[in-house]
């Protein structure tokens, strides 16, 4: 058995090798021209046969140490593309995201903001999927994705779980609606008027119902919906009013499709994230919510 065997006595034979003299080598490998030679000659030891000949002043590989040498480049371009690989890490040039989100944020502002980060990291391989809040939670149970945006109120013992953005709920009216002149609205405002509302199952539901008995307004409901995006396409289409989630109105509203109106008293909603408990979230995930966080900020800010 080699025990004596050393990458460093390697790394001498290579340069040896690929320059013809020791005293290159050792430039090559930042070393000195007898710490070279005594490496070369353990690896001689070690191997039990003779590595070199001298010609003048050059060293002649034996064919002994040109069959060494094809198997120690393999293992060193294996070594080479490895530090390829750590590089590319490092920089971002190479890695992917898992991403699951809930439709309000899935349909439109998650693929926003991959697509300005694959742009800035075109080595980064990002994979969405849009679910409900509780799938979301499931699937970041599995630990097999990475971030998660949701709008839950419990929680996994292996997920965990912080507000990312808050903010009001907003009412959206068609455009040229009457009361698009009014700063905001209130659950008066509301009372008789057609309504489209969001499906009975979804949590939000009976937030908005609060609110609108608060006045003891009773719209005209025409139409439910679970999506958001589908009630503000509803409204745009004229078929009513609606109160909905802050992205979704935002990004209805800078669209020119409806109106977006604050609500009084505030309604707040909470988006929340996701990130699997059991590891830390990679640098990649890091910079992604960098990115989200300045979007949420950038798209509410309308």
């Amino acid at each position: 058995m080699l025990h004596r065997l050393t990458h460093r006595q390697l790394e001498a034979f290579r340069a040896v090798i690929e320059t013809g003299k020791v005293t290159a080598a050792a430039d090559v490998l930042g070393t000195t021209q007898p710490s070279v030679s005594r490496m070369v000659s353990d690896l001689e030891h070690v191997t039990g046969f003779n590595l070199f000949e001298r010609s003048g002043r050059q060293l002649v590989p034996t064919s002994e140490a040109l069959a060494l040498y094809e198997e120690v480049e393999r293992s060193f371009v294996g070594l080479a593309e490895i530090s390829r690989v750590i590089e590319d890490i490092r920089d971002f040039r190479r890695g992917s995201l898992m991403i699951a989100g809930m439709p309000a944020l899935a349909l439109k502002f998650l693929p926003d903001a991959i697509a300005a980060f694959v742009k800035a990291e075109p080595g980064i391989t990002v994979s969405l999927r849009a679910r409900s809040s509780q799938a979301v939670l499931r699937h970041l149970s599995s630990q097999q994705f990475d971030l998660g945006f949701a709008a839950i109120d419990n929680d996994h013992p292996i997920v965990a779980r912080r507000p990312i953005f808050t903010a009001p709920m907003q009412a959206v009216l068609p455009i040229g609606h009457p009361l698009v002149a009014k700063d905001r609205l209130e659950p008066g405002d509301f009372h008789e008027q057609p309504f489209v509302a969001l499906g009975a199952e979804i949590a939000t539901r009976s937030e908005t119902d609060v609110f609108l008995a608060v006045g003891n307004a009773r719209p005209r409901i025409v139409a439910e919906a679970q999506l958001s995006a589908s009630i503000c396409e509803l409204v745009a289409s004229g078929a009513g009013l609606s109160i909905v989630e802050p992205v979704t109105a935002a990004n209805f509203a800078a669209v020119g499709k409806v109106i977006a109106r604050p609500l009084h008293p505030d309604q707040p909603f909470r988006y929340d994230l996701l990130m699997p408990a059991l590891r830390e979230p990679s640098r990649v995930a890091t910079r992604f919510l960098e990115l989200v966080e300045a979007q949420f900020d950038a798209l509410l800010s309308y």
